[in-house]
């Protein structure tokens, strides 16, 4: 049986990072980003977002990897908000899963290790942006317990993309029970 494991990010996996987020990205918004978006993100540009994060992290800041038998399998942002449409609070900006490990429960662990590290930093609710027409991420966060709470535009940087917010508005409950 495959081994997960689940760690915090280093900048030594900043290379591996900015490919398979690039690449789980372009296979997750084919259908709904706009041709432009894909030719503007690649690796190099991923390259930098990562090693921003890495430099200067948001308050409450966590990047976890997922790793089945030592691949990298997924991974996930989390930290405090810069959208206002948050509120107060913490934001899981990004929460991905390489295709060929889905539905193994990778994505589920990952959500719970970073409300757990969001919980410990003081977050009491957590919140995540699902682009509309996503609606496997949709059906995900709901049945993880997600309420829509809202909706708001990103204004980029790639595109204009319109998202539902799922919010979890007592994580210490989440928690509890994982």
């Amino acid at each position: 049986m495959p081994e997960l494991s689940l760690r915090f990010a280093k900048p030594a996996d900043i290379d591996a990072l900015a490919a398979l987020h690039v690449a789980i990205w372009r296979d997750t918004y084919r259908d709904l980003a706009p041709a432009e978006a894909f030719s503007a993100l690649d690796v190099p540009r991923r390259k930098i977002f990562w090693q921003e994060k890495f430099e200067n992290p948001a308050a409450g800041q966590c990047i976890l990897l997922a790793e089945v038998d030592g691949q990298l399998a997924g991974f996930t942002l989390a930290s405090s908000s810069s959208n206002p449409e948050f509120g107060e609070m913490a934001e899981i900006k990004f929460l991905y899963v390489s295709g060929d490990f889905k539905r193994q429960g990778i994505g589920k662990r990952l959500i719970n290790e970073a409300l757990r590290h969001l919980a410990e930093a003081g977050y009491r609710s957590a919140g995540l942006g699902v682009v509309e027409g996503n609606e496997p991420a949709v059906r995900f966060y709901r049945a993880l317990g997600g309420k829509e709470a809202g909706r708001y535009t990103d204004a980029g940087p790639l595109w204009r993309s319109r998202n539902i917010i799922y919010a979890w508005p007592d994580i210490t409950l989440l928690t509890a029970m994982s």
